[in-house]
């Protein structure tokens, strides 16, 4: 599946929309997405850092591209999920990268790493299970 097809189905999911994120790459087992910073993914309105919860969404959602990314159709279904917050995430845009680690005929894992300037200073990191119906 092509990014401009995916990216057209994440405009279609209202929770998508409201995230403003964009899948920038996508492969059989990867998926890049880039989130645009917004006001209302604020959580400390002082320093202007992302809500956690905005951060394990996006990558959730990253993530859930990363195994099906003909989501519109049949959606995975998260069923766990671990997030590591390793750093603020400051005012900017937000990169996610999710790598498909297991995938079998019923669940999926996936690993997940966010970062802003430098892939090697991540904000969070996070492992998702999906059940593949």
């Amino acid at each position: 599946m092509d990014v401009q097809t995916v990216n057209a189905n994440v405009s279609r999911v209202p929770f998508f929309r409201f995230l403003n994120f964009e899948v920038r790459s996508l492969d059989s087992l990867h998926a890049e997405a880039e989130m645009t910073f917004d006001d209302r993914h604020i959580g400390n309105p002082i320093m202007e850092y992302y809500h956690g919860g905005i951060i394990a969404s996006f990558m959730e959602a990253t993530a859930a591209i990363a195994v099906q990314p003909d989501f519109a159709d049949v959606p995975a279904k998260p069923i766990n999920l671990t997030v590591d917050y390793l750093r603020p995430g400051v005012k900017g845009s937000l990169f996610a990268r999710a790598n498909v680690t297991r995938k079998g005929n019923r669940m999926a894992s996936v690993s997940v790493l966010s970062w802003q300037t430098d892939r090697e200073k991540a904000v969070a990191e996070g492992l998702y299970h999906f059940l593949l119906v």
